[in-house]
C-alpha cells in the first residue's frame, strides 16, 4: 500500500487508509449478514450499532481494545434502550424524563474526556447512540426493545470483529505507524534544509518548523503506544529499537539548529551553504525511501552514499578556510562554526545509518535497547473513578466542558421537540451540537465552519447519487462513506463531515424510502445544531489565555529539568530520554494553544507576538541542550574529567536558577556572552545561558489571565 491516499488536498496517511477501510468492512460485513437474516430495515437497525461501536475502533495497543468495544457496544446498547422506553412514555412523562435523560449521557459523555484521547471515540459513541435513537422513535415499548437489540447486536458483532482484524493488524499497525514518523521526520527534515537558504526568511522558517516538529511529535507519540507494546519477536523488537534510534537522530538535527544568523550573514552566498541544503534535502528523500521500506519491503538506498557526500561538504569547508586570509576573524570565525555544524550533521548521517541498520537487523535492533525501559514512555490509563471524581469541581475545565455540553444538548433537544411538527426527524440539531461542541472556543468554531460546508457538499452529493444510481450503488457509497468518515476523522473533519452527511442519508433511505427530500431539512437541522453550539460555547468559558501561565510554567520546569539532564557528562540514558521527551511535549503543548489562541474574542489585547518570540525561544534552548550532549559525546575526552565536571556543574546550577519561574515583569539577568564561535563547549555553554536569560525575561512578561 502506498504511503497515503493522495487527492488533491485530501493526503491521508496510510494507517488511517488502513482504520478506514477495516471501519467500513466491518460495517458491510455485520449489515450484510443481519440483512440475510432480517432484510433492509433490520440491517439498517443493526449497522447503526455496528457504526457506532466502530467509533471506538481507533489504531491502539491490542489490550485496550476488548474494553473499548465491550464498553462502546454495551452503554450504547442500554442508552438506546431507555431512550426508545423514554420515547413510548406518555407526553406528559416522557419528554421531562428524555430531557433529563439527554443532560445525564451529554454530561457523562463529557466528562469522561479526562481520561484523555482514548476516552474522545467513547464519548462520541454514547452520546451518538442516543441522537440515533432519537431519531428513530418506536411505536411501541416492544419496537424499542426489539431496537435496542438489533443495534446491541450489531455493536456486538462489530466487538469481535474488531477485536480479531486488531489481533491481525497488530503488526501492520506498528509498521505504518513507525512509518509515518520516519515521513514527518523526512518533512522536518525537508524544511530545516531552508535555513540554508538565504533567500528564505529565517524567523518564518523557525515558526515553520516548530509546527513541523508538533506534527512529528503526535506521530512519534502514536507510534510510541504502538510499537513500545507488545515485542512479540523479533520483528517488533526491531520496530521499537527503530524508533529510538529515529529519535537519537532528531535530537542530533535538532542540535545543529544553531547559529544560522551567523552562517547566513558570514556565508550565505556560498557554494558550501547550498552544497549542505542540498544534502539535507536527500537525506530527507532517504529517510522517505527507508520509511517506504518498512511499509513495504522495498528497499532504500544505503545512508553510506550520504555519509560519503557530506566528507565532500567538509573539505568545501576546509577548502574555503584555508582561502580566507587569517586576518578575516569574522570571517575565519563563521567558517569554525560552519565546521561544526557540517560535523554535527555528520553525526546526524551515522545515526540514520544506524536507524537502517537496526530496521535490517535484529541483532542491531537488540543492543540498541538494552537499557531502556519502553513502559516509562507510554502514556499511563488512569481508568479510575476517583480520578474523575475530582473534575467534579467549579474550576475544572471538563467540568465546565461538561455543564456546557449539557446545556446545549438540552437547548437542541427543546427546539428538536418545539420543530417536530415542521421539521420531522431534526435529531440531526442534536447530532449536530454534539459533533460540533468541543472543549475549546476555537475548536467548536473551526467545527461549525467544517461541519456546515461538509453538510452542505454531503448534502449535494446525496442528492445527485439517489436521483441517478440504483440501489446496489448506493449502499456501496454508504460503505464506502463509512471508510472515509471513519478514516479522516482525526486528520480532516470536513472531510468527516461530508462522508457522514453521505452515510446517515443512506442509511436513512434505506430505513425508510420516499426521504429524498429530507435533504434540505438536514441543511436546516445543520444551522441551528451549529448555532446552538457556538451560542453555548460562550457559557462558563475556559479561555486558552487562561491556561497560558500553567502551560508557560511546565515548559520552563521541563527546561529544567531538561538542562538538568543535557549538563551531565553520563547521564542516565532513561532519565535523559524521559527529560527529553517532557519538553518536546511541553513545546508541543504550547504551540497548540498558540494556534488556537487568535480564534477566541478579546485575543488581540495579548501580545501574540511576544508569546511566539517564547516558544522560538524554548526551541532554540532545546537545540542548544541538545547540542551539548553532541559536543560532549564528539569532544568530552579533550577536557580532564574534573575540570568538565566543574565546568558542567557551574552551568548547570546558573541554568537552573535562570529557569526558574520569574517574577511578573520582572527583567532577566544580565548575561555576559557575545555571539561568535560557538563551535567548542565552553563558547556553547554561553550561548545557552543567552538563550535562557531571553526565555527569563519574557516569562517574566508573560503573566496572562
Amino acid at each position: 500500500m502506498s504511503r497515503a491516499l493522495r487527492l488533491p488536498n485530501l493526503s491521508l496517511p496510510s494507517q488511517q487508509v488502513v482504520s478506514g477501510v477495516t471501519a467500513a468492512v466491518g460495517v458491510l460485513l455485520v449489515a450484510a449478514a443481519a440483512g440475510f437474516a432480517g432484510g433492509p430495515t433490520v440491517a439498517a437497525a443493526v449497522a447503526t450499532g455496528a457504526v457506532c461501536t466502530s467509533i471506538a475502533d481507533i489504531p491502539d495497543a491490542l489490550e485496550h481494545k476488548p474494553v473499548s468495544f465491550l464498553v462502546a457496544f454495551v452503554l450504547g446498547g442500554l442508552i438506546t434502550l431507555v431512550t426508545g422506553l423514554t420515547e413510548t412514555l406518555p407526553w406528559l412523562m416522557g419528554p421531562w424524563l428524555m430531557g433529563f435523560f439527554v443532560v445525564a449521557v451529554s454530561f457523562f459523555g463529557a466528562i469522561i474526556t479526562i481520561y484523555g484521547r482514548p476516552a474522545l471515540p467513547l464519548s462520541m459513541t454514547l452520546i451518538l447512540a442516543m441522537v440515533f435513537a432519537l431519531g428513530t422513535p418506536p411505536a411501541d415499548q416492544a419496537a424499542a426493545l426489539q431496537h435496542a437489540l438489533l443495534f446491541t447486536l450489531g455493536g456486538g458483532a462489530y466487538a469481535v470483529y474488531g477485536v480479531v482484524a486488531g489481533w491481525l493488524l497488530e503488526a501492520r499497525h506498528k509498521q505504518l505507524a513507525l512509518a509515518e514518523t520516519l515521513h514527518a521526520f523526512a518533512d522536518y527534515a525537508r524544511l530545516k534544509a531552508q535555513l540554508y537558504d538565504i533567500d528564505i526568511g529565517i524567523d518564518e522558517t523557525f515558526t515553520a518548523l516548530i509546527e513541523r516538529q508538533v506534527l512529528l511529535m503526535e506521530r512519534v507519540q502514536a507510534a510510541r503506544n504502538l510499537v513500545f507494546r507488545r515485542l512479540n519477536d523479533d520483528r517488533d523488537r526491531q520496530w521499537a529499537a527503530a524508533l529510538a534510534a529515529a529519535l537519537d537522530a532528531f535530537e542530533t538535527f535538532l542540535s545543529s539548529q544553531t547559529d544560522y544568523w551567523l552562517l547566513r550573514g558570514r556565508l550565505g552566498k556560498a557554494t558550501v551553504m547550498t552544497a549542505i541544503r542540498d544534502g539535507i534535502v536527500e537525506c530527507a528523500d532517504l529517510l522517505d525511501q527507508l520509511s517506504q521500506e518498512i511499509r513495504d519491503g522495498q528497499p532504500a538506498p544505503s545512508f553510506g552514499r550520504l555519509q560519503g557526500r557530506f566528507e565532500e561538504i567538509g573539505g568545501l569547508a576546509d577548502r574555503l578556510q584555508t582561502e580566507t586570509p587569517l586576518d578575516d576573524t569574522e570571517q575565519q570565525q563563521a567558517i569554525a562554526v560552519l565546521q561544526a555544524r557540517i560535523e554535527t550533521i555528520r553525526l546526524g548521517m551515522d545515526q540514520l545509518a544506524l536507524l537502517q541498520q537496526v530496521v535490517r537487523e535484529p541483532a542491531a535492533a537488540q543492543a540498541r535497547l538494552d537499557g531502556i525501559d519502553l513502559g516509562a514512555f507510554l502514556p499511563p490509563r488512569p481508568w479510575r473513578l476517583r480520578f474523575l471524581l475530582r473534575q467534579l469541581r467549579w474550576r475544572s475545565p471538563i467540568f465546565r466542558y461538561a455543564l456546557r455540553l449539557s446545556a446545549a444538548m438540552l437547548a437542541a433537544f427543546i427546539l428538536l421537540r418545539l420543530l417536530e411538527p415542521y421539521l420531522p426527524h431534526s435529531s440531526w440539531i442534536m447530532l449536530t451540537v454534539a459533533v460540533i461542541m468541543r472543549a475549546s472556543y476555537s475548536a467548536t468554531r473551526q467545527r461549525q465552519k467544517d461541519r456546515l460546508i461538509g453538510n452542505l457538499l454531503g448534502c449535494v452529493l446525496a442528492a445527485f447519487s439517489l436521483h441517478v444510481l440504483p440501489d446496489p450503488a448506493l449502499v456501496a457509497l454508504t460503505f464506502i462513506a463509512i471508510g472515509f468518515s471513519h478514516a479522516y476523522a482525526p486528520v480532516r473533519y470536513r472531510v468527516t463531515s461530508t462522508s457522514a452527511c453521505i452515510m446517515a442519508l443512506m442509511i436513512m433511505h434505506f430505513s425508510n424510502p420516499g426521504t429524498d427530500s429530507l435533504l434540505l431539512v438536514r441543511l436546516v437541522d445543520t444551522a441551528l445544531g451549529a448555532a446552538i453550539a457556538v451560542a453555548f460555547s460562550f457559557m462558563l468559558p475556559v479561555w486558552e489565555r487562561q491556561g497560558l501561565p500553567g502551560r508557560i510554567a511546565a515548559l520552563l520546569q521541563a527546561d529544567r529539568d531538561y538542562a538538568r539532564q543535557a549538563l551531565k557528562r553520563n547521564p542516565a540514558d532513561q532519565t535523559y530520554r524521559l527529560s527529553r521527551k517532557q519538553v518536546f511535549d511541553a513545546i508541543s503543548d504550547l504551540a497548540g494553544a498558540l494556534r488556537r489562541l487568535p480564534d477566541e474574542p478579546g485575543a488581540r489585547q495579548y501580545d501574540q507576538g511576544l508569546l511566539q518570540r517564547f516558544l522560538t525561544a524554548n526551541y532554540r534552548l532545546a537545540s542548544y541542550l541538545a547540542s551539548l550532549q553532541v559536543l560532549l559525546r564528539m569532544h568530552g575526552a579533550e577536557y580532564a574529567p574534573e575540570d568538565l565536571e566543574g565546568l558542567l556543574a557551574g552551568y548547570r546550577e546558573r541554568l537552573q536558577a535562570m529557569l526558574a519561574q520569574p517574577a511578573a515583569d520582572e527583567a532577566a539577568p544580565a548575561v555576559d556572552h557575545q555571539p561568535g564561535n560557538d563551535s567548542t563547549l565552553p563558547q556553547r555553554l554561553a550561548s545557552t545561558l543567552a538563550v535562557a536569560a531571553e526565555i527569563r525575561g519574557m516569562a517574566g512578561a508573560l503573566r496572562v489571565s
